[in-house]
């Protein structure tokens, strides 16, 4: 019972930590998935505030008295936020940006207790603790942040983390938030120092510190996300003019299945004739050896099925007539069976991957032209690389190449391509080996 007063004691005189503490934990739970069972950070949590009492003392004999305390406070921050990293399964970088940016927010609320230390001060009759306002302004901010998180961003909020961002956009948006941090907390500790709480002005400048931080903050998540949505509208406009085009192709190739058949027919007829007129005149052995040779010719004109997906079969049969037409050498290893998600975007890398093949073949001569195809899924990527010999007339600009040419709408083929693996969280890199140039694509 002593034990559980002592642990009473000091959630009452640290209220500004158990509001963050408490605050923080629905905050997670509102944007973040818990790793194993959701009662898992509350009650590492509970068991934290219950520890606190022999931790004060392990402290107190560690470290010398004054200073014994700040640090298991510090401390204490510094293990709920590992707590979090424990308890939630979310990408790292994300969960770094979060708990940093929370941290700043911390501060700015506590700069606003203490410049309404006073008028909430009066307000209570005077026997208010400069804390204690902290701790009141907390927690009506945890409170409005609380009701605006879960009635309104909770669903937006998680789409956001879990998503729609790369993991380098939250790793650049974690560090640019710690090194906010730690300024905001070496710039108020060291002026509070030299003038400790007496001085508004520093707790002016800390609150716009905070504030010009946040807003930072703010202004690269929105150019992130817009930069994302703007992938994914280039992404849909290549993906419409992508099926455009493939309706096209295929009401041409029901013209000429149309035309096929109707030579066909055409053609069977003379063949039947020709069978009839030879059981005519009794020249079996010659009618079975026709129709022998009228299979061999069948078979040996059968296309080719490169795939067993409809969509990534026509796209490579397509571009093998084009090749063979062209004569460039057309080598492939297709190690992909049927796409299940996203197959026009997919097709729509390949086809421009193939067409930038072509168009770097025709410019050398026809003993010179190759093209290598290589396809295979791996841990659910649709992964493909195209290699084909070019004239040397390209630069490399980053990841994607540029000619030395400056032709109308050259290199369009390559950013599409970058664009559409970008908008599913894929990439593409580009190398040069001797006269081949070598395209892998993730997706």
């Amino acid at each position: 019972m002593i034990y559980l007063t002592h642990v009473w004691e000091m959630i009452w005189h640290n209220p500004g930590t158990v509001t963050v503490a408490i605050g923080g934990m629905l905050l997670y739970f509102c944007f973040l998935r818990p790793r194993w069972k959701w009662w898992l950070y509350p009650t590492m949590l509970t068991l934290t505030f219950f520890s606190l009492p022999l931790l004060t003392v392990l402290f107190a004999a560690v470290f010398h008295q004054p200073s014994s305390y700040s640090v298991l406070m510090s401390g204490l921050g510094y293990w709920i936020d590992i707590m979090v990293l424990i308890a939630f399964r979310e990408d790292l970088g994300a969960m770094m940006a979060f708990l940093f940016t929370q941290g700043i927010l911390n501060r700015l609320f506590t700069f606003c207790g203490f410049i309404l230390h006073i008028p909430l001060s009066t307000a209570v009759g005077g026997d208010l603790e400069t804390g204690m306002s902290a701790a009141l302004m907390l927690v009506v901010m945890y409170t409005v942040i609380l009701l605006l998180s879960w009635l309104v961003l909770r669903e937006k909020g998680r789409r956001l983390i879990q998503t729609e961002l790369p993991r380098h956009n939250w790793f650049a948006l974690a560090g640019f938030a710690l090194s906010a941090k730690l300024i905001i907390d070496f710039c108020s500790d060291y002026a509070f120092e030299l003038n400790p709480y007496s001085d508004i002005k520093i707790i002016w400048a800390m609150i716009a510190v905070c504030l010009f931080s946040l807003a930072v903050l703010v202004l690269y998540l929105y150019n992130m996300i817009s930069t994302m949505k703007h992938l994914e509208l280039k992404s849909a406009s290549n993906r419409l003019v992508f099926e455009k085009e493939a309706q096209q192709r295929y009401y041409e190739a029901q013209l000429h299945n149309q035309e096929e058949l109707h030579r066909m027919k055409h053609d069977m007829n003379g063949h039947l004739s020709t069978v009839a007129q030879l059981l005519k005149e009794n020249n079996r052995d010659e009618a079975v050896h026709y129709l022998d040779s009228l299979g061999d010719y069948a078979e040996s004109h059968q296309k080719k099925l490169y795939s067993d997906d409809p969509y990534l079969n026509a796209v490579v049969t397509n571009y093998a007539a084009l090749f063979w037409a062209n004569n460039t050498t057309f080598e492939y290893d297709i190690q992909a069976g049927r796409m299940v998600l996203n197959q026009v975007e997919m097709c729509m890398a390949l086809n421009n991957a193939l067409q930038n093949a072509l168009e770097a073949s025709l410019k050398l001569l026809p003993e010179q032209r190759s093209v290598q195809l290589q396809i295979k899924t791996k841990q659910r990527r649709f992964l493909f690389r195209v290699t084909n010999r070019f004239n040397n007339e390209i630069i490399m600009n980053g990841k994607v190449p540029q000619s030395t040419k400056k032709t109308p709408g050259h290199g369009y083929g390559l950013l599409s391509i970058r664009d559409a693996a970008e908008s599913l969280g894929g990439f593409i890199t580009c190398n040069i080996e001797g006269d081949l140039f070598v395209l892998d694509v993730s997706i």
